[in-house]
């Protein structure tokens, strides 16, 4: 009874209610996104990762996948060298260039263009017409659709370009074989796939592959594959996926501080919010609290009467900053995926039960502890100077 007469209170008092209300939910939804940041990116970077079923990536020794122009040389020996240790299923070789579109005499921005073996590749899916034979090309679903190239066109390409004389060299002309679902690149981007025997010709980079993609047999522990590749084939790097994570977590680390830090920001606000407007509403019932203390009721039922109210308002603000966070997470994705350098299939917020869970119930627990000093203040002040000031 006590306890539903202290939320009645909150009822009567519509505006400064809302208005906590209002606040707690920008609180809770904050503290609901830096909680879904702080993983989403790692977690969406795995997912990608194991899309294709190429989990490992070989690299030159102690270089991370395209962190540098680095190449394996002598690609074929070491990629059979490879697929000849048990527990390898397939091997793609990938070689990392830049290719120019030539049209007339001048040749367009370079292009990021990758190698591939067509028989076994991980970059892309295709999405319209076919993978491609010598001389062919896979265009990405962006360049496609921004410079209406179709299935069929022919491009004149470009491999290399003299920069002192501004012009281009090793041009060719290729024929689009199909438009490709590139997995890893950003939004908008133009990107090629072409056999990788045609890119080290055009490129003068005759056996050089820039990182091998494996696939592990069914039961295989990837973890245990690379460390035989390693000590199969000790001039490369082998890196799990678990290897790629921790060093993607590395290079975030910057976005999981300011996750931790707006996060808590979050919950001091929640805190502040509560304690006041339960302060407030405590205050101007101090002589109610002052008399129900004098004809006997127990200073645990107050206190648990004043903090329902913390309870209340922090469980209200989080259901309404619940939707508020997901909508603000959508929009937030939009804006850092537009970034270039970042793949649109991934995204920066993942939702995970678990971490939304607890971050809803710290910020119902910080509205209880809230509630919890003003409550114990008014239950702790000596009855006879409470009725006095009520009286006065």
């Amino acid at each position: 009874m006590i306890v539903s007469a202290s939320l009645r209170a909150l009822g009567r008092r519509r505006g400064r209610t809302a208005l906590a209300l209002a606040g707690i939910a920008v609180s809770a939804a904050l503290l609901l996104d830096m909680t879904m940041l702080a993983s989403g990116l790692t977690r969406s970077f795995g997912e990608l990762l194991g899309v294709s079923g190429y989990a490992l990536r070989v690299t030159p020794k102690g270089i991370l996948p395209f962190d540098s122009e680095a190449a394996i040389p002598g690609g074929d020996a070491v990629g059979e060298r490879i697929r000849r240790i048990p527990g390898v299923r397939a091997v793609a070789p990938v070689l990392g260039a830049q290719f120019r579109v030539v049209r007339g005499d001048s040749a367009g921005p370079p292009l990021f263009t990758t190698g591939i073996d067509p028989r076994a590749q991980f970059l892309y899916r295709v999405v319209e017409g076919r993978e491609p034979g010598p001389g062919e090309v896979v265009v990405s679903e962006p360049m496609a659709r921004l410079d209406g190239i179709r299935v069929g066109a022919t491009l004149r390409l470009a491999g290399g370009a003299d920069v002192s004389l501004g012009r281009v060299r090793d041009t060719r002309d290729f024929r689009v074989s199909g438009v490709g679902d590139f997995l890893y690149d950003y939004a908008d981007q133009r990107s090629l796939a072409i056999p990788i025997s045609d890119v080290q010709r055009a490129t003068g980079r005759p056996g050089e592959v820039s990182l091998f993609g494996v696939a592990t047999a069914e039961g295989v522990d990837d973890e245990e594959l690379a460390r035989r590749i390693a000590a199969a084939v000790p001039e490369v790097s082998a890196l799990s996926t678990r290897e790629l994570l921790a060093e993607t977590d590395r290079r975030l680390l910057y976005f999981r501080q300011l996750a931790t830090i707006l996060g808590s920001i979050a919950l001091v606000v929640t805190a502040l919010l509560v304690s006041t407007i339960v302060t407030i509403g405590v205050r101007e019932r101090f002589g109610e609290i002052a008399t129900l203390r004098a004809i006997g009721v127990s200073r645990a039922r107050i206190l648990l009467a004043v903090v329902a109210e913390g309870l209340v308002l922090a469980g209200a603000g989080c259901l309404a900053g619940l939707p508020l966070g997901l909508w603000m997470a959508r929009r937030l994705d939009r804006i850092l995926l537009s970034f270039p350098g970042i793949p649109a299939k991934m995204t920066f917020f993942a939702w995970e039960p678990e971490r939304v869970a607890l971050a809803m119930g710290l910020v119902i627990a910080v509205g209880a502890l809230a509630g919890c000093i003003p409550g114990l203040a008014a239950v702790r002040s000596p009855l006879s100077q409470a009725l006095r000031e009520e009286a006065e």
